[in-house]
Formats: C-alpha cells, structure tokens, sequence
C-alpha cells in the first residue's frame, strides 16, 4: 500500500490552528454522535491539537493521544497543559500495536493518518480492539480531490475506500459524511 510519513522537520505546522478550517471539530464532533464519551483515544495525534480541542469539547473524558514518534509524545508531554490536569495522556505507540487494553474507548479517532499507515488493516484491527461494543471511530483524511501538495494524490483515499477498509475491519453502521471543505470523513461503530 502506497504511504508518506510525515516529515518531522514541519512539526509547528501541527499546531497552527487554522487547520481546524479544513477539519473543523464541531464538524468532527457531530458526526461521531457519541454526545458524552468517557474515553477518547487519537490514534496518530502529531502535537496534540485535535486531542486537546477534543479534551475541551468533553471535558469528563479522558483523551489518550497515541503517536508513534517519541518526538512528538515529547511534545505534547511538554507542551500541552491538558496534561497536567490529566485530561490528555500522551501515548508511544507503534503503527500496528496501541498499549491500551481492549474496549476502553467510546470513541477511537485518526485524523491525516490513512495516508500515512503501512498497514492500515492492523492499524484498524487495533482501534477496532480499544473499542467496547458501540463504539465509534472517526476517520478523517485528505481527499483525492482537494488542492494541497502535501500529502501527494497517489496516497491519498476516497470515501469509499476509507468506508470499504472500516468494513473490512469488521466496523458496522459505516457512514460517509459530508461538511469537510478538503477531506474524506467517515464513522463506523464497534459490531
């Protein structure tokens, strides 16, 4: 499966919040319909960003944000003061393995992280395993169509392939939902 991992080098672009025009959170929000999770885990977080505007959207949750690059847990260890508070967990990680226990989270997120994954099936596998039965997942990435350099088309997928890789992962009640301006934005439910 073709993929490109992000370049570390553009780090601060992570939290430049106008990335929240693209992949606006009350957008996200709505249409995971899960109004008061009690776990939420980001699988591919970066710096935090979405995982801390989450943490303020459900501010009983706890938000684990998962990233396989110690830089970045580094970061948001450092940086995030959601933190602190206990709010947000940064989590290492590695691409097809997430050190938590099966169906703790009501809600599993990857936002800009399909195009990124070697293995997408195991990637899923494994947030299908963090949730209980009901959960949901959020899956947001750059569409094929939308005007951006980064990441190049030819990682990129359409709706229906993010649909047909959640089915395939054994997800039910797969929805694709339209109100992102430049990406791909399908939920799915734990069978």
């Amino acid at each position: 499966m073709p993929h490109e991992k992000f370049d570390l080098s553009r780090l601060e672009r992570l939290n430049d919040e106008s990335r929240f025009k693209a992949l606006d959170p009350r957008v996200l929000w709505a249409a995971l319909d899960t109004p008061a999770p009690d776990v939420i885990v980001e699988i591919g977080a970066g710096t935090g960003l979405f995982a801390s505007r989450f943490a303020a959207m459900a501010p009983q949750a706890t938000v684990y944000a998962v990233d396989m690059e110690p830089e970045m847990v580094a970061w948001m260890s450092d940086n995030r003061p959601e933190v602190a508070t206990g709010a947000l967990i940064p989590l290492l990680s590695s691409e097809t393995a997430v050190p938590l226990p099966d169906g703790c989270a009501d809600v599993v997120m990857m936002l800009n992280v399909h195009h990124e994954l070697a293995k997408p099936d195991t990637t899923y596998a494994q947030a299908a395993r963090l949730l209980r039965s009901g959960g949901r997942i959020l899956v947001a990435d750059w569409s094929p169509e939308a005007v951006q350099e980064r990441p190049p088309v030819h990682v990129r997928a359409t709706a229906a392939q993010l649909a047909a890789a959640l089915t395939g992962s054994g997800f039910k009640d797969v929805i694709v939902h339209e109100g992102l301006p430049s990406h791909c934005l399908v939920t799915a439910s734990q069978a």
